[in-house]
């Protein structure tokens, strides 16, 4: 997805980040008040552990994303998350959740 977004711009872009993917999986989420700024949040808290540079920004979010939406009782959101990130061609998000699973601690 990454390339997708420089190759639209013409590769004149800063060094994309969780933020930039975030209005994306929030929006495929249907995400509320609530799941946007956990969402926000926990993606600031996941800049903590250099683990996640392991990852593409665009499956950090979408981990994120999902684990907003299952700390606020909304699994049907991260279903949906999970369904719009598997149409792309990356395949880290189930260890990328796994890595970030220490997240749910602040996540109440």
């Amino acid at each position: 997805m990454e390339w997708l977004v420089q190759e639209v711009l013409n590769f004149k872009c800063f060094v994309t980040t969780t933020h930039h993917f975030l209005w994306f999986y929030l929006k495929a989420a249907k995400a509320d008040d609530r799941v946007v700024d956990l969402a926000k949040y926990l993606s600031l808290l996941s800049l903590l552990k250099h683990k996640q540079l392991s990852f593409w920004p665009s499956i950090v979010t979408a981990a994120v994303v999902a684990l907003a939406c299952l700390a606020t009782d909304k699994e049907s959101s991260c279903h949906l998350v999970l369904e719009t990130h598997m149409r792309t061609q990356d395949d880290d998000l189930p260890e990328c959740l796994m890595s970030l699973e220490w997240l749910i601690n602040y996540a109440s």
